[in-house]
């Protein structure tokens, strides 16, 4: 990462910078993820076609989920994980109750990201490692540059691709629901 670079050239460590937690996040402006107690702005906006794929998206979830009284789709919200972390994915799955209003705090079944040049780093290399250590079972990578898709599940300690391309037909087992998507139509 570009920041982390410019901290070696100017003789700075990642440890001697400040570490923030959750409560200072929550008094911040604007829209940031914190990662490993590490601030990230959460800007440009995506782009249209990034959206327009989320919108999407969330449809599909949400109408596969209609079976399932249980589970529900959230467009992004704000998943506190552990002390340091708050994320932003662009959907989550979350099944059972969460009775926290501002954040997400039970591990969701399934989290999906879509690819931005600003985020690709961290949705292909910092979050998976983060989503995997509170046992996300599916992880879903969506690139709209490609039009691709592909579905990680968790298996031990790895996510393992399950699929990948741009017209997927899959069926997902969350607990406590089997719901089927067309990956094909969020294009």
């Amino acid at each position: 990462m570009r920041i982390m670079q410019t901290l070696r050239d100017r003789n700075i460590e990642a440890s001697d910078l400040p570490l923030y937690g959750w409560e200072d996040w929550a008094t911040w402006e604007g829209k940031w993820e914190l990662i490993e107690g590490i601030p990230y702005a959460m800007s440009p906006m995506p782009s249209k076609k990034h959206q327009r794929i989320n919108g999407k998206v969330y449809r599909l979830f949400s109408e596969a989920l209609e079976s399932c009284p249980d589970c529900e789709a959230f467009l992004p919200v704000n998943f506190k994980i552990g002390k340091h972390n708050v994320l932003h994915p662009d959907l989550l799955i979350l099944c059972g109750e969460d009775d926290d209003e501002l954040y997400v705090t039970q591990t969701p079944q399934l989290v999906l990201e879509i690819l931005s040049p600003s985020t690709l780093k961290k949705d292909l290399h910092t979050k998976p490692k983060i989503y995997k250590s509170v046992r996300v079972p599916f992880y879903v990578i969506i690139d709209p540059q490609r039009e691709s898709v592909s579905i990680f599940q968790l298996k031990k300690e790895a996510y393992v691709l399950l699929s990948e391309g741009r017209e997927i037909y899959m069926e997902l087992a969350l607990e406590p629901c089997k719901i089927k998507i067309d990956f094909g139509k969020i294009w």
